[in-house]
């Protein structure tokens, strides 16, 4: 009942617009305080020494640095380069710019690690661009949310870091695992965009010439280096992931300074500043998603769910159309990271005992996260592509329909084919 009445406060606050780190403490603090009038009360201190363990591990001295790169790459131009790069490879073909936004975020993707950083990353070079071109803006915005959501299935991803360290799996394992189903998600956004531009005469932008494509590519190339220096340092067992993110940000200071030439000292200090407030943030809602995650399975929330759902099947397929449906209900509500830090205690003990491998459970749990992020009423990408559209967020939502409609399928078949996920892994790091 306790508990109960603790999850109804934490969806009130979360409603009302409190920042959901401080959502979900104020209601794991409420739990405890009113615990101390139950026969059996949660100790006090567990609020304090959750907080600090609850961050110290070693695998997520990563955050911080991945949140620097993608600042430090922002800073340098590396977005405009990249975008430059996509256009001249794809936006003479059927979908022009929606194709460039796509390919955009593929890229991306490979140096950020977060949803909602690619979207207002090249949200806020395309969408103008795809106005003055004759796009509707709620196109424009609904393509752009859309492919950001390769940002956390494509290594690096934050998500999958804090995933490895609240489930004890392989970080590497989750990064090489997430490779071919990003490449599933983008391929499939990249035919739904030529569907449309062939049905409703899309604009496509003039080819380019063979020169300006080499200046483009040569120009773009290089940040791509950040993903296939993590993938292979991983591989090759020279780093571990957080030392691969080290590698990363001293990588991006060298093209930044010396190779670009667009990063200044004073760039680079408000690039720590802005990934110092990120990383407090996430680590912010990484303690006290914990607190509340370590509430839940005293109060016996795990055992009634392990129970209630293997009452209904012990088949994992069926399980996994349970679990599905219901991330992607409570993902419409709540961020990503701290469901994801309550709920992984809970279901993966039962998906592992049913025989489901756990980086397959991992990457399909993170995908139907991220899937969240772009379903209203509450989802952080098309918050982000309605404030730099103009739109309302319900029409962010109606104009990427098509596009969202890819990744659920794409969702799908990542839950009944698990050999896209574990075929990598299997053969590089087994």
């Amino acid at each position: 009942m306790l508990l109960t009445l603790c999850i109804v406060l934490l969806f009130i606050l979360v409603l009302l617009g409190m920042d959901i780190a401080f959502s979900v403490g104020a209601a794991a603090l409420t739990y405890i305080v009113a615990s101390q009038f139950d026969p059996r009360p949660v100790n006090p201190v567990l609020f304090t020494k959750t907080i600090t363990s609850g961050v110290d591990s070693y695998a997520m001295l990563a955050i911080p640095m991945y949140v620097l790169a993608g600042e430090l790459m922002t800073k340098a131009g590396v977005t405009r380069r990249l975008i430059d790069f996509a256009a001249a490879m794809v936006a003479h073909r059927p979908g022009g710019l929606a194709n460039v936004g796509i390919t955009s975020n593929l890229f991306m993707a490979g140096i950020s690690g977060s949803a909602v950083a690619d979207a207002a990353a090249t949200g806020s070079i395309l969408i103008p661009e795809m106005r003055k071109r004759g796009y509707s803006a709620r196109y424009a915005a609904g393509v752009i949310s859309a492919a950001a959501a390769m940002g956390p299935i494509i290594p690096p991803s934050i998500l999958f870091i804090l995933l490895a360290s609240i489930a004890n799996l392989s970080v590497g394992e989750l990064f090489i695992a997430g490779i071919l189903p990003g490449f599933v998600m983008y391929f499939g956004l990249i035919g739904m965009s030529v569907f449309l531009a062939k049905r409703y005469n899309i604009p496509r932008e003039p080819k380019a010439s063979w020169a300006e494509r080499k200046q483009k590519i040569r120009a773009g190339i290089l940040p791509l280096g950040a993903p296939v220096i993590i993938i292979v340092t991983k591989v090759a067992g020279i780093a571990t992931p957080t030392e691969a993110a080290a590698i990363v940000v001293a990588y991006t200071l060298l093209i930044g300074f010396f190779i670009y030439r667009d990063m200044t000292i004073r760039r680079l200090i408000d690039s720590l500043v802005n990934a110092a407030m990120t990383t407090a943030v996430i680590m912010m809602t990484v303690a006290f998603s914990q607190i509340f995650g370590q509430i839940a399975v005293l109060a016996g929330l795990g055992k009634l769910v392990h129970d209630t759902l293997l009452m209904i099947s012990d088949n994992p397929y069926v399980l996994f159309l349970i679990i599905n449906v219901l991330l992607l209900i409570l993902g419409t509500f709540l961020d990503a990271m701290p469901l994801m830090l309550i709920l992984s205690p809970i279901f993966f003990p039962l998906m592992t005992s049913l025989g489901v491998d756990p980086i397959h459970f991992g990457l399909v749990m993170v995908f139907n996260l991220v899937l969240g992020m772009i379903t209203p009423p509450i989802g952080l990408n098309l918050f982000v592509m309605a404030r730099i559209s103009g739109l309302g967020m319900l029409e962010v939502f109606r104009g990427g329909l098509p596009f969202y409609a890819v990744l659920w399928v794409a969702l799908i078949l990542l839950t009944y084919v698990p050999w896209i996920t574990v075929l990598l892994p299997s053969l590089l790091m087994r």
